[in-house]
C-alpha cells in the first residue's frame, strides 16, 4: 500500500510541468545568471541616476557643522560612483557573454 502511494506522488511531482521539481542545474545556472543581470543592470541605472543628479545639482552635500558647502566631498562621491559605474559595466558584460554561453541571446 505504502509503494502504491509514493508511486502516485512520484507520478503526481513528475506531471508538475515547470515547476522547480523537473529544474535541471543547467536551467538553475541560467535563471541565476540572468537574474544576476538583471540586478546589476536595475543597479548601475541607479548609480547613473545618483551622478546625473549630483551633477545637475539636485544632490548637495551639508556639512553636518554648519560650515560652508564645500563642492571637494560632491566631487569624492561623484568618482566614486563613476567608478562603481564602471565596475558594473564589466560585470554586466562579462554576465551577458555567460548568459549568451549558456542559454542563447540574452533577451531583457
Amino acid at each position: 500500500m505504502i509503494d502504491n502511494i509514493v508511486s502516485f506522488e512520484d507520478r503526481r511531482l513528475a506531471g508538475l510541468d515547470g515547476t522547480h521539481f523537473s529544474r535541471s542545474d543547467e536551467d538553475v545556472m541560467i535563471a541565476s545568471t540572468i537574474e544576476s543581470l538583471k540586478a546589476r543592470i536595475r543597479e548601475r541605472d541607479t548609480v547613473r541616476d545618483h551622478i546625473e543628479r549630483m551633477e545637475t545639482g539636485e544632490i548637495i552635500l551639508h556639512p553636518d557643522d554648519g560650515s560652508a558647502v564645500s563642492p571637494l566631498p560632491l566631487a569624492q562621491l561623484a568618482d566614486l560612483l563613476s567608478g562603481y559605474d564602471h565596475m558594473l559595466s564589466i560585470e554586466i558584460d562579462r554576465l551577458e557573454v555567460e548568459a549568451e554561453r549558456l542559454h542563447g541571446p540574452y533577451q531583457d
